[in-house]
């Protein structure tokens, strides 16, 4: 049996933190401008634009950095900027996951989302995005552009952040 990463009060607070941020997702699919759209491009916008992300990010690096598997989710994201949910993709291997067009396709026409973010973990610990990070990322950017949906992002988490690879988010 292997040794436990987190010791049982350590773990109590990882699982409180994770439902406040939980709490907090659903909060931020309330709430008006996650992301910009053209009818509000104020200062104060872009300021709550920037906490609300910073929110999503938080909630995905506790979800999912102290993972010992690779898991792969999308946020989706509706026309006015807020966020619909996230949703995983099936469970992948301890060095591996699959991102499959058609689950995202279905993900997508079910939520009608217009916008998305894709992310993954790296259960290594390093979040620095591999060259088929990077080639999946520009595969799915145009698919997902002749669904008429735009990829913000793809962030590969750990337990130390999130990285992007496309920069939007």
């Amino acid at each position: 049996m292997s040794a436990e990463l987190f010791n049982e009060f350590e773990r109590e607070l990882i699982d409180a933190a994770k439902m406040l941020l939980s709490d907090g997702l659903v909060r931020l699919s309330t709430r008006e401008g996650l992301f910009p759209t053209t009818k509000d491009r104020t200062r104060s916008a872009r300021a709550e634009c920037t906490r609300a992300r910073a929110a999503l990010v938080d909630y995905l690096v506790a979800t999912y950095g102290p993972l010992r598997h690779e898991v792969a989710s999308v946020a989706l994201i509706d026309a006015q900027g807020r966020l619909i949910s996230v949703k995983e993709f099936p469970r992948g291997k301890s060095t591996s996951c699959e991102v499959s067009a058609r689950v995202l396709a279905e993900f997508v026409v079910q939520s009608g989302a217009v916008s998305v973010v894709l992310v993954h973990n790296h259960p290594s610990g390093d979040n620095t995005p591999s060259d088929q990070d990077v080639k999946l990322t520009q595969v799915y950017k145009a698919w997902l552009a002749v669904m008429d949906v735009h990829l913000l992002d793809h962030l590969v988490i750990s337990m130390d952040g999130a990285a992007s690879i496309i920069g939007d988010l």
